[in-house]
C-alpha cells in the first residue's frame, strides 16, 4: 500500500515466542521486549530489542520508513521490508551477531494491542530456528511476560509436534473465515473478498499423523480449490491435487510452504500463524508465475468449530 506507515507498531511491546529448531522440535520459549520509537524529523524508526531464549539478541537498529517499504540500517538488523498495510510488514533481513538471514512477517490485530509474527532464521538455505511470536503492548514496564500467554516447558512438550497442545491449531475440524485484502504486483490494493477455508480431518492417529481435506474459496488471484493433504509430525504435503505442494509446521500454530495452483500454473507462498488460544489466525499469501510476483493477499481469520459453528 503506497504511503502506508507502520504507526501501529510504535510503542513498548512484550512477547512470548515459541522457538523451534531446524527439525521442528520445540527448543524453548523466547522472552522478547521491543521499544519502537519514531523520529519524525528524519523519517526513521529506532527499535531496541532484548530477546532471551534458545538464542539471544540485544541491541538497537534503525529503520528508515519510506511508507510502502522500509530499510533496516543496523547495527543489530540489516535488510529490507515491505509494508503491505498499516498492520502488516514482510521483511527479508539479516542479524549479523547471529550470522542468520531472516524471512519475517508481522501482523497487528484489529485491537491495535496484539501482534502475531513468524520468523524463519537460516544460514544459507539451512533453517536454524523458527520463531512464532505473540506480542502485547506493554502496561507494566518491569514485566517480561504477556498477560494470558502460557509459557511452555520444553521438558513437558518434548517431541510433541503440536507444541504441547492436544491438536494442531491450524488443522482442526472446522472453518477459518474472514476477509482477504488483495494487492497487485506493486502491493497496491485491488479488491477485498470473503475468504473461507474449510478443514475436514479424515484420518488421524496418535497426534503424529493425519490426513485432511481442505476447501479454499475467495483466493482472489486464483479460482477456488479443494485438495487433500497429509501431515506427519512437522511436515505437510499433498498429492497431485488442484493445489499441490508442501509446507513446514511449527507447533501446529504456524505454517510456511509453497504450493502449485494447477488450474492457473501459479505458485503460492503461504505463511500463517495463529494466536495461542487458536481463535484467530493471520495469513499472508504471495502469488508468483515462476519467480515473477503477481500479487499478494492477507487478512485475519476467525475460527469456527464444526460442533458449535462459533469461535
Amino acid at each position: 500500500m503506497k504511503g502506508a506507515s507502520f504507526a501501529k507498531g510504535l510503542g513498548e511491546w512484550i512477547g512470548a515466542a515459541e522457538v523451534y529448531d531446524h527439525e521442528g522440535r520445540f527448543a524453548g520459549m523466547g522472552h522478547d521486549k521491543r521499544t519502537v520509537k519514531a523520529d519524525d524529523k528524519n523519517g526513521s524508526v529506532t527499535v531496541a530489542v532484548r530477546f532471551d531464549g534458545p538464542f539471544t539478541l540485544a541491541g538497537e537498529y534503525t529503520i528508515v520508513d519510506r511508507g510502502h517499504y522500509r530499510l533496516y540500517q543496523g547495527p543489530l538488523n540489516l535488510g529490507y521490508a515491505e509494508a503491505l498495510s498499516e498492520g502488516l510488514v514482510a521483511a527479508h533481513n539479516y542479524w549479523p551477531t547471529l550470522g542468520l538471514s531472516q524471512r519475517f512477517c508481522l501482523f497487528v490485530l484489529a485491537d491495535g494491542s496484539t501482534q502475531l509474527s513468524l520468523a524463519l532464521l537460516s544460514r544459507g538455505e539451512q533453517l536454524h530456528w523458527t520463531v512464532v511470536g505473540e506480542y502485547q503492548r506493554q502496561v507494566d514496564v518491569d514485566s517480561l511476560v504477556p498477560v494470558g500467554v502460557p509459557l511452555l516447558d520444553p521438558a513437558a512438550v518434548g517431541d510433541d509436534p503440536n507444541g504441547g497442545r492436544s491438536e494442531a491449531l491450524l488443522l482442526r475440524d472446522g472453518r477459518w473465515k474472514g476477509e482477504l485484502q488483495h494487492c497487485d504486483s506493486n502491493l497496491l490494493p485491488t479488491l477485498t473478498t470473503e475468504y473461507v477455508e474449510n478443514v475436514s480431518v479424515t484420518n488421524a492417529n496418535d497426534g503424529n499423523k493425519l490426513e485432511a481435506n481442505t476447501q479454499l474459496s475467495g483466493l482472489g488471484l486464483a479460482p477456488d480449490v479443494e485438495f487433500e493433504f497429509t501431515v506427519e509430525r512437522t511436515s505437510l504435503w499433498s498429492g497431485a491435487d488442484a493445489l499441490c505442494g508442501s509446507a513446514m509446521l511449527s507447533g501446529g500454530r504456524a505454517l510456511s510452504g509453497h504450493f502449485h495452483h494447477r488450474a492457473t500454473g501459479l505458485r503460492l507462498w503461504r505463511r500463517e500463524v495463529t494466536c495461542v488460544d487458536g481463535t484467530k489466525k493471520a495469513v499472508l499469501f504471495v502469488w508468483y508465475r515462476g519467480d515473477n510476483r503477481l500479487g499478494a493477499s492477507y487478512g485475519i481469520l476467525d475460527f469456527q468449530s464444526k460442533e458449535t459453528g462459533t469461535n
